[in-house]
């Protein structure tokens, strides 16, 4: 079978999902084509696009969540391109996968089945279409707003959010090792981390590293700035680095809050302020598994107090393991199951 998973690169959480349902299919034997559906439309266009928004918008809570509304609520679906419809035909795939909202619909109606994965603890209508066979939803509370949106439930499958298989399999957590891990997803937008460095500089029993992704004038500052800090820039040792800390510092990212539940490394979301970031810190608290910090409140001092409190962090992690063997329980016939028309 061959699989095309369409995705975008407005933040580098629906990258990331696609990436791991490549390697999730292809461990299954099937054959696997990922594109980007902006250098797909756009060819000439996408690094400007892709520049201004995270640069620009990315950046902005207040224009990114402007932007933002007229995804969530799409007055049509998009007209089917010709340029679609010709990559399609190059790629002759069994099945279709998307990993970011507008996908579907800017693919339209295609003679094959199509499958959309949402890759955040909220859902919006944006992430509907017409001509979609499945949707795999993150959560019981994702699945029932897909369904009050009129989504039947057969069509649904809680799958979690896909992250590669490094962040899977048995964890052996050490019981402390006074670590902290910040990370600011692959873009590196930490307009927070001087503050919370300034106030974490004051106690040097604590190890810290900061992981910027791809922020290289954030880096070269914080390494600068800060000599007694560990900081990297991107790096695939994520799972390492999960697995050795104590605490995550992270923007909630659905992708990141899903790498941190698989390794068991509680987590605290600082100052979430886009809306799908808003979704994601409301499930860290709903379900325990982490701090949330919000506007005018210390990141420091909630970090400092979770690491003088050990059972807090070990009732997170427990709540994290519970979670993971739910969703295993969950999973049924298997890890994000899709199949083509026979």
């Amino acid at each position: 079978m061959k699989v095309w998973i369409v995705t975008a690169r407005f933040g580098q959480g629906h990258f990331s999902a696609a990436k791991a349902l490549e390697e999730e299919y292809k461990s299954k034997g099937y054959e696997v084509i990922v594109s980007d559906i902006i250098e797909v439309l756009y060819p000439i266009l996408a690094r400007w696009i892709y520049g201004v928004f995270n640069h620009v918008i990315c950046r902005n809570a207040v224009i990114y969540n402007f932007l933002n509304d007229f995804g969530r609520k799409p007055r049509k679906n998009d007209n089917q391109k010709q340029r679609i419809k010709e990559v399609f035909t190059q790629i002759q795939p069994d099945v279709i996968v998307t990993t970011w909202s507008a996908c579907a619909r800017m693919l339209g109606p295609l003679p094959v089945p199509m499958y959309v994965c949402i890759t955040d603890l909220g859902v919006h209508e944006g992430w509907v279409s017409p001509h979609v066979q499945g949707y795999f939803a993150a959560t019981h509370d994702v699945a029932k707003r897909l369904n009050q949106m009129g989504v039947p439930k057969e069509k649904i499958q809680i799958q979690g959010i896909p992250v590669k298989k490094a962040f899977h399999g048995k964890i052996k957590k050490q019981k402390s090792s006074n670590k902290i891990l910040i990370m600011g997803g692959g873009l590196g937008i930490l307009p927070w981390v001087d503050e919370l460095l300034t106030e974490l500089q004051a106690h040097p029993e604590i190890d810290i590293t900061v992981i910027a992704g791809k922020n290289q004038k954030l880096c070269k500052k914080l390494k600068q700035k800060y000599p007694s800090v560990t900081v990297l820039g991107f790096t695939k040792e994520v799972p390492r680095y999960l697995l050795e800390t104590d605490l995550l510092i992270l923007k909630p990212g659905g992708v990141s809050l899903f790498e941190s539940i698989y390794m068991q490394t509680p987590c605290v979301a600082v100052f979430p302020a886009y809306k799908h970031e808003l979704d994601n810190a409301a499930f860290i608290q709903k379900n325990e598994i982490g701090a949330v910090v919000r506007q005018g409140e210390s990141a420091g001092e909630c970090v400092l107090d979770l690491m003088k409190n050990e059972d807090a962090r070990l009732k997170y992690q427990l709540n994290m393991k519970k979670m993971i063997q739910h969703l295993d329980t969950m999973k049924g016939e298997g890890s994000f199951v899709i199949k083509k028309n026979h």
